[in-house]
């Protein structure tokens, strides 16, 4: 009867312990841009421990926030919409780490993963900077007689040029590009989606996010593209 009773015992804490972040979660507000108040500081708080890019942690859901809370949200499995709601907050209490896109690698690297929209920055094999990003559109497109389609090409490359400041380049304004393969470049832009949309660099928020990636990678780091 005693080991009986003990088995009961644990098999409710363990339920409890379970139940316990879906219990929190659904005690929450759901946020959404423009939301303000001590619960998205603290969602800025926490996606900023967990190497996204919130911005400053003011209590105020702008842009930055948004693009981290997507990146979180892909990460995690969950669609992303740039809402927190129950399954975020849940999320929010236990997370993922990022899917690594290639098996070993060099301990400072850039990851850009196309199927996924994201890309990771890990210094000494740790996570430094996780961000939405668009990459190439997939779609055909013509400039000064020439008609090429739109792909960031995969492979193994590294960093060999960076710009401090604007390039204003045949196909477009590149905001702090950081150039891995001629000239296909991590840069900031105004328009991030959350599809494929580039002429085939890989698009980060801006400035933040641009700003800090620009920062932290130096040239000669390893990019890796699946």
């Amino acid at each position: 009867m005693k080991l009986a009773g003990l088995a009961v015992l644990v098999s409710s804490l363990s339920a409890s312990l379970v139940a316990a972040p879906a219990a929190e979660a659904a005690a929450k507000p759901t946020l959404r841009y423009g939301a303000k108040g001590k619960y998205v500081k603290y969602v800025q708080e926490r996606l900023r421990a967990l190497h996204y890019a919130p911005g400053k942690a003011d209590g105020k859901y702008g842009t930055d926030l948004r693009f981290a809370v997507l990146a979180f949200q892909k990460v995690n499995g969950l669609a992303p919409n740039g809402t927190v709601g129950r399954r975020t907050w849940a999320a929010l209490a236990r997370p993922k780490a990022p899917a690594r896109i290639v098996s070993g690698g060099a301990a400072n690297r850039v990851e850009i993963s196309k199927k996924r929209q994201l890309v990771v920055v890990y210094k000494g094999g740790r996570v430094q900077l996780i961000t939405h990003t668009s990459t190439g559109s997939g779609k055909r497109y013509c400039h000064q007689g020439r008609c090429e389609v739109a792909r960031t090409p995969s492979g193994n490359f590294r960093v060999h040029r960076k710009i401090n400041g604007w390039r204003h380049a045949p196909l477009g304004d590149l905001y702090k590009p950081v150039y891995f393969y001629r000239g296909y470049a991590l840069h900031g832009s105004p328009s991030v989606p959350l599809y494929p949309a580039s002429h085939g660099c890989a698009r980060l928020p801006m400035r933040h996010t641009a700003d800090l990636l620009f920062r932290i990678v130096p040239i000669g780091t390893a990019v890796y593209v699946r």
